[in-house]
């Protein structure tokens, strides 16, 4: 018995248009009752401030906190910590961080070719960093490497005072300050350690990017 085709088609196309329909009624009925303007985080206590609450929130993630005082302090840091930790060599793509590295004698290098079981150390100056979330916020535009940010074992971030912003409409603003209308190609928010869960719920530490997270902050202007 001959296929009706034309009948198929038609109750086809009807299905689509009633999921259609349906996404479109769904969204409409999300969005429009949605105040966009309204800042839905918890706002921040005026007696923590942006750096604290930056702190509390980033090590509550899992991340690993350093204050200095300036970039001396952080040079002599790295020297020690480095062989100390096996992060040597250090893998930078980021021209703001190497001239940094090269002013204070500390050696590093743009291949990110490493040994077997060798760890692949990253360090890289950010965008800013976000209160709220106790995010860092980097971009292809300023590491010059996407892979500088995404797929290192261990992550060192440097930034000062001055980069912390309330929250991650006011981390866009700082962007849109910087760059205007030439937006970096991809712009990265990382909030602690790479994290998964398997089937059974087992979380997994540095499963889609870096084991570690360190954020070096400076106290200066």
């Amino acid at each position: 018995m001959a296929r009706d085709f034309k009948r198929e088609i038609t109750n086809k196309e009807q299905i689509l248009g009633d999921v259609r329909n349906a996404i479109i009624e769904k969204q409409e009925a999300l969005i429009k009752d949605v105040d966009q303007r309204t800042d839905t985080w918890i706002p921040i206590k005026e007696e923590d401030g942006t750096a604290i609450t930056f702190v509390q929130n980033f090590k509550d993630q899992g991340g690993i906190f350093v204050y200095l005082e300036d970039e001396d302090e952080f040079a002599e840091c790295l020297r020690q910590l480095a062989p100390e930790n096996a992060w040597e060599p250090l893998w930078c793509t980021s021209p703001t961080m190497q001239k940094m590295l090269e002013r204070n004698g500390i050696a590093y290098t743009s291949d990110s070719a490493r040994e077997p079981k060798q760890k692949l150390v990253s360090i890289t100056d950010c965008e800013c960093l976000v209160a709220q979330t106790g995010s860092i916020v980097l971009s292809e535009k300023m590491c010059h490497s996407r892979r500088n940010y995404a797929t290192p074992d261990v992550l060192l971030v440097t930034a000062s005072t001055n980069q912390i912003v309330n929250g991650m409409k006011d981390a866009f603003v700082k962007l849109k300050g910087k760059y205007g209308d030439e937006n970096p190609s991809q712009i990265a928010i990382i909030t602690g350690p790479s994290r998964t869960s398997d089937i059974e719920q087992t979380q997994i530490i540095g499963a889609h990017g870096a084991r570690q997270v360190a954020v070096f902050l400076m106290d200066e202007e």
